[in-house]
């Protein structure tokens, strides 16, 4: 049984899948872990590069980025689930870094890296350290976020918490659930390198903005904000 079970959902990313699966080919660890390509039909070269290097390759006709992961996690056979997004980059030292804390603390339910982008500009720095500094703080005290682009997940919490929901921000969706029955942290190093096409096709107050309003939404507690606003009679 592998230590270590690496998932990448993919749909046509046949223009970033390859450095992906060649950064997590390269780790310098003792890990015995697989590579699992859970694809929803792609229609480009995505399958054919995946064929190169991946253990095992799922295909199904239903798409989402939820749906891919959780397919991914079903056909794993290691106790550790990492999740890594097609347009994401680790370096050498990830596996033996993430694996060891996880692993050595059965409270800890699930934990992301920091990250920096692969393009480098004045604005997109100042994202990277202030989305950072942010979930490093949040993270201190095991009420961190989960970062679907590079997260590992122990499997037993993974299924107490019935994996990765289907909505927007499933990420932030699944980090209030994991809170629930285990730590959440956050790890400063290593570093991923993913990719800034979201801010650079969007822009990045608009992006941040966005983002910002699904965190809000996935966040809140709808029942609780109507009993706010509940007009009663006295």
């Amino acid at each position: 049984m592998a230590d270590v079970s690496v998932i990448i959902p993919t749909f046509n990313e046949e223009k970033n899948l390859g450095k992906c699966i060649k950064s997590i080919k390269s780790q310098k660890t003792h890990l015995d872990f697989e590579i699992i390509i859970s694809d929803g039909n792609s229609t480009d070269n995505t399958i054919k590069i995946a064929e190169k290097y991946a253990d095992k390759i799922i295909t199904s006709n239903k798409k989402g980025i939820s749906f891919g992961r959780n397919i991914g996690a079903k056909y794993a056979k290691s106790d550790v689930f990492c999740f890594i997004d097609s347009d994401t980059i680790i370096p050498k030292n990830y596996l033996s870094s993430v694996y060891p804390v996880i692993s050595g603390d059965h409270s800890i339910g699930a934990l992301s890296c920091a990250f920096k982008f692969d393009h480098s500009s004045k604005s997109l720095r100042a994202v990277e350290s202030i989305c950072n500094n942010y979930l490093m703080i949040k993270g201190f005290h095991g009420k961190g976020e989960i970062l679907g682009f590079n997260c590992v997940i122990c499997k037993n919490y993974f299924h107490k918490s019935k994996g990765f929901p289907d909505k927007p921000l499933e990420d932030g969706a699944l980090s209030i659930k994991m809170r629930n029955i285990g730590k959440v942290i956050f790890l400063p190093e290593p570093r991923v390198i993913t990719s800034s096409r979201r801010f650079s096709n969007n822009g990045i107050v608009k992006t941040s903005i966005y983002y910002a309003g699904l965190s809000l939404s996935t966040n809140i507690d709808l029942k609780r904000l109507k009993n706010v606003f509940t007009y009663r009679k006295i």
